[in-house]
């Protein structure tokens, strides 16, 4: 089983008469304006929705390929704010799959680099597949 590539983006939208798919605003970066100071010992939310979108590819397709794909949401520090978890399978006579996680809010603690970790699960432990980093700024208005 491989993952061919893993996004995270604001919304992903697959065409009904060409099974395109479409990803829209990517996310690499979020700045937060704010006016009071941020406190960075709490982990807050931010009430943003956005779509992590994961190409897996295996050509064994003479059965289903059941898998179990998780996402962790990793502060600066090294933290693991959230995990998600999400039961797939590539159908018998399939050699693709798009799976699409949709997540309300986007925790954090502090500004810096956050990652977006992508791992799965046939059996025994999970394999961590990609690595996405996404930047927080913090920017005081006035």
């Amino acid at each position: 089983m491989q993952n061919v590539w893993s996004v995270v983006c604001k919304n992903s939208i697959i065409d009904g008469e060409t099974n395109s798919l479409s990803l829209l605003e990517t996310l690499d970066e979020i700045t937060i304006n704010y006016r009071e100071g941020i406190d960075s010992h709490n982990v807050k939310l931010l009430p943003v929705s956005f779509h992590i979108v994961t190409l897996w590819f295996d050509e064994n397709v003479k059965k289903d390929r059941k898998f179990i794909l998780s996402i962790d949401i990793i502060d600066p520090k090294g933290k693991v704010l959230n995990t998600f978890n999400q039961d797939c399978v590539i159908p018998t006579g399939s050699v693709r799959l798009r799976a699409t996680s949709k997540i309300n809010g986007f925790s954090f603690t502090d500004e810096g680099k956050y990652l977006v970790v992508v791992k799965y699960k046939q059996t025994g432990k999970f394999i961590q597949v990609a690595e996405i980093p996404v930047s927080i700024h913090f920017k005081k208005e006035a």
